[in-house]
């Protein structure tokens, strides 16, 4: 790596571990990997056709939603829906229908329909929270377990919603918890 690639990236590390909202950070999260994107669906079973027809989605789990910890996810009380997972190319992608939620978009805040979150996994939930919480961070909500994962979102400068997420039996990905073995 030439000498000015290796100055600017020793910058840019510096800065990003320097401050949060005015906040010192000492370490960023420890994200154990890329989890999942969700897409917001007004048709799940038109749109499991679609991504299994044009993009050959290999699904990995099928589950209804419903409770308490959706409705704080959502926002919604007496929020339902179902959330197919699937992978294409490696990655897990996860449509999401809510039923009775119009073309607003599921996930804290809103909007329309299509992408909702980026979702990246720690190993210890807790811990994570807890970290975001001190660096400054309002999270959307407590951590909260829907379908055996537990999570929490937090929102970038510029409002959009990440998910920490939280898999159980030390699984890192959406993929990993369903199929039981690593994937690439």
């Amino acid at each position: 790596m030439p000498a000015s690639a290796r100055a600017m990236l020793s910058t840019v590390l510096r800065l990003s571990r320097q401050s949060l909202r005015g906040k010192v950070m000492t370490e960023p999260l420890d994200i154990q990997s890329f989890s999942h994107v969700c897409i917001g669906v007004s048709d799940i079973e038109e749109s499991l056709a679609f991504y299994r027809q044009v993009f050959g989605m290999d699904v990995v789990f099928d589950v209804e939603l419903e409770g308490p910890s959706l409705d704080a996810v959502t926002g919604d009380a007496g929020a339902k829906g179902r959330m197919i997972g699937g992978l294409i190319g490696g990655a897990m992608v996860e449509l999401i229908g809510l039923g009775g939620a119009g073309r607003r978009r599921p996930g804290p805040g809103g909007g329309p329909l299509g992408y909702t979150n980026i979702s990246f996994s720690v190993t210890d939930l807790d811990e994570a929270y807890r970290q975001v919480v001190e660096l400054g961070v309002a999270p959307a909500q407590e951590p909260v377990e829907i379908a055996g994962v537990r999570m929490f979102f937090v929102k970038d400068p510029d409002g959009t919603p990440i998910e920490v997420i939280g898999y159980p039996n030390g699984a890192g990905t959406s993929a990993e918890l369903w199929r039981g073995a690593k994937h690439d």
